[in-house]
């Protein structure tokens, strides 16, 4: 089938690296594309191979492959692939195949570099979709659908980092020189210098690698379905916001006088279902283009799909035949999806449930948002068995040292084991009972979860749509150092309480986020019932249109056979 020169114009404009251009631009681009037809199963490019052109996807089905059984994208209408070749000349990290009969828009290299220069935007979109694809091959996001795959992925800044990493290296350098006014001039004839040095050292590494890990855990993501946000604190805090691309409202850019310089700013993305505000971002002007254009093209697909679905509702209720293979696929590939994953859950035993997530305040599991109280109550209610363990066991060395030859070691000894036994025992059990009471918020209630080691436990749950108010404070000094407080959630004449969590503002900002999703998911039901009804009336209305054509055929034969 041929390829009309509208049909590229068309198809160039809604492409996120050409859509910023005008007409002049658009044709200038389209002059330079070479039309490609490829049959199923025939390879576009390999692993391997030289890079020397992008493509457009103009329709058909084009697979994204690590290797032969590893796809990490499937493409549709309007997609570009193997764009790194216009910037760089390294082989093919991947392979693009055709599962259908597929129409191509080819770019070569030489035609790029003779408007690369009279367009030079389309080279930091190009930079910002090549480093997005090379890192989404290197993170892995267990929560992407089947069928969804990454437009953008990026870091904060490296600003930021660089700013992270101010504190751990001046605690490096202070340790360094209080280590050497210890060794070579208040105490030279000890070693306290050297070995201050060198557990500074150790800290001030550690500290360092921490940071980098913090900065490098927290990504911004644009797939073909949500925006999503995904910050972590290591061992400690994960939080991720998202947003359908479709409930996306505006798209707005803030940046201080610092940003500015440094050249980074936030991408502010208003949706039906809250705001996420997206920190820190190198080309934030492009990737606000960008989303910009995503959130277009999932708006226009979404009419198109409404169309269809109509039409299917009314095919069926009328009783025309309807093809419905491709979704009928998709759905199966998601339930065969879902089952893996039930199928692949395993029980965990004792020490497993006892010691998962050791320390993390906050963390996702099947959909819901899970809260533990901050671990300072922990340390509240430990500090006094830790202590005597601690005094136990200084005892005990003492003994064994013949610091305390008085007391006699044997009777000593015995009572030492039992007391730290005794504590070993009242450390897990407030463990266990700090680790027992959880917050959750899945996608209909707000959970509050209080368990008793081998006692009693209370719930209360509410449904999100009942929520009316929430509130939060932090309250005394180590609440305002350790940023924890408690979350007040008003429901009806009764108070749910999110007791002493990390970040309580974040803490509500979820609650808000589900509660805007839920309102979402009850408005989608409304308008699918709305959409049964209206095609009920059409159908209804079709079928009394017919009978009554068909009983005016037979009273005027009746009239023709019986003057």
């Amino acid at each position: 089938m041929p390829i009309e020169y509208q049909e590229i114009l068309t198809l160039l404009s809604q492409v996120p690296i050409f859509s910023h251009l005008d007409d002049y631009g658009l044709n200038r681009v389209a002059r330079l594309m070479h039309r490609e037809f490829y049959q199923y199963d025939e390879d576009v490019f390999n692993l391997g191979d030289a890079s020397q052109a992008m493509y457009v996807l103009l329709d058909g089905r084009i697979d994204l492959t690590n290797t032969e059984e590893d796809r990490f994208a499937t493409l549709g209408e309007g997609y570009i692939f193997g764009e790194e070749a216009l910037l760089f000349d390294d082989p093919r990290y991947y392979r693009a195949v055709a599962r259908k009969d597929t129409r191509l828009l080819r770019l070569d290299v030489e035609d790029y570099l003779t408007i690369c220069d009279e367009f030079p935007g389309i080279e930091e979109r190009l930079e910002v979709a090549i480093r997005s694809r090379a890192l989404a091959l290197q993170v892995n996001l267990p929560w992407m659908q089947n069928e969804e795959f990454v437009h953008i992925l990026t870091r904060r800044h490296p600003a930021i980092l660089t700013g992270k990493l101010i504190l751990p290296v001046l605690f490096i350098l202070l340790a360094g020189v209080f280590s050497f006014l210890v060794q070579f001039h208040w105490l030279p004839e000890r070693p306290y210098g050297w070995l201050t040095f060198i557990v500074s050292l150790i800290v001030g590494i550690l500290w360092v690698i921490w940071r980098i890990i913090d900065w490098r855990n927290d990504y911004f993501i644009v797939t073909n379905k949500r925006v999503v946000w995904i910050e972590k604190v290591a061992l400690i805090h994960e939080s991720r916001q998202e947003a359908p691309l479709s409930t996306i409202m505006s798209i707005g850019l803030q940046r201080s006088r610092i940003a500015s310089l440094f050249g980074f700013a936030d991408v502010v993305v208003m949706t039906f279902v809250g705001t996420i505000r997206l920190r820190d971002l190198a080309h934030a002007d492009v990737i606000a283009s960008l989303i910009e254009t995503y959130w277009r093209r999932t708006k226009s697909r979404d009419k198109f799909e409404e169309a269809q679905m109509m039409e299917q509702i009314l095919g069926e209720k009328l009783g025309f035949a309807y093809d419905r293979g491709e979704n009928t696929q998709v759905r199966a590939l998601a339930q065969d999806g879902q089952a893996e994953g039930k199928n692949g859950e395993k029980e965990p035993g004792f020490f497993a449930w006892l010691f998962s997530d050791f320390i993390r305040l906050r963390y996702e599991t099947s959909g819901a948002i899970i809260y533990r109280k901050h671990w300072f109550i922990l340390v509240k209610r430990i500090w006094l068995p830790l202590g005597m363990m601690l005094a136990s066991l200084a005892i005990g060395v003492g003994l064994v040292g013949g610091l305390l030859d008085f007391i006699s070691i044997n009777p000593a000894m015995a009572l030492i084991a039992m007391i730290l036994l005794s504590c070993f025992v009242w450390m897990t059990y407030q463990y266990a009972d700090w680790r027992n009471d959880l917050f959750k918020i899945t996608h209909d209630q707000i959970i509050d979860i209080d368990r008793k080691p081998l006692g009693k436990v209370r719930r209360r749950a509410a449904p999100l749509e009942n929520v009316l108010s929430i509130e939060y404070e932090r309250l005394g000094f180590w609440g305002f150092l350790f940023n924890f407080g408690t979350v007040y959630i008003s429901v009806g004449n009764t108070r749910l309480t999110f007791d002493h969590v990390y970040q309580p503002s974040e803490v509500q900002q979820d609650i808000f986020y589900r509660m805007g999703e839920r309102l979402e998911t009850m408005r989608q039901f409304e308008i699918d019932a709305e959409r049964e009804r209206i095609s009920e009336w059409i159908a209804s209305y079709h079928r009394g249109n017919r009978q009554f054509k068909d009983n005016n055929g037979r009273d005027s034969q009746n009239e023709v056979n019986n003057p």
